[in-house]
């Protein structure tokens, strides 16, 4: 069985999967790490008044991690998808093809909390066998991300009447 990079290769569909999946990817983490550099600065704050050194930059990493994780997590959970995934028009699902429960939701997300794992955990799935649209704690969650594909309206005319009205 083959593995996610080496179809990554030659399959462009599957590398237009997960480049809309990168990108989908850094706009909920600059979402995570915004609110997360906010919610650090606001704990920090005392901490700046006193005179005591916090080191925050790295609390905001944590901190913006854990805002990803619970962002994504309850996005995927009520609606299928988080703001990024939305704009590139991606859905996750459960590979029943359900909206995934909270607790499907935390394990396919675990990784967001620290960025190099989360990375981790893309390499791992695509350097493994199996489906290659899968990050590792997809295959855990028995998830899949798909692509939403807009309804297509189609062009019905309306044809005229042969008979006569009153």
């Amino acid at each position: 069985m083959s593995t996610g990079f080496e179809k990554l290769r030659t399959d462009t569909q599957l590398q237009n999967h997960w480049i809309r999946r990168f990108i989908a990817m850094i706009i909920d983490a600059i979402i995570g790490g915004i609110a997360g550099w906010i919610l650090t600065l606001i704990l920090s704050l005392p901490f700046s008044i006193i005179g005591v050194p916090w080191g925050w930059g790295f609390a905001s990493f944590i901190i913006g991690g854990v805002i990803w994780f619970l962002y994504a997590s309850f996005s995927e959970s009520s609606m299928g998808w988080t703001i990024g995934k939305q704009i590139v028009t991606l859905k996750v699902r459960t590979v029943e093809g359900r909206i995934p429960t909270i607790d499907v939701a935390f394990i396919r997300n675990i990784s967001k909390i620290f960025l190099p794992l989360y990375l981790l955990d893309v390499i791992i799935g695509l350097a493994t066998p199996g489906e290659p649209t899968q990050k590792y704690t997809d295959r855990i969650a028995g998830t899949i991300v798909v692509s939403v594909v807009p309804a297509t309206t189609t062009n019905v005319t309306a044809t005229p009447s042969l008979t006569s009205v009153p």
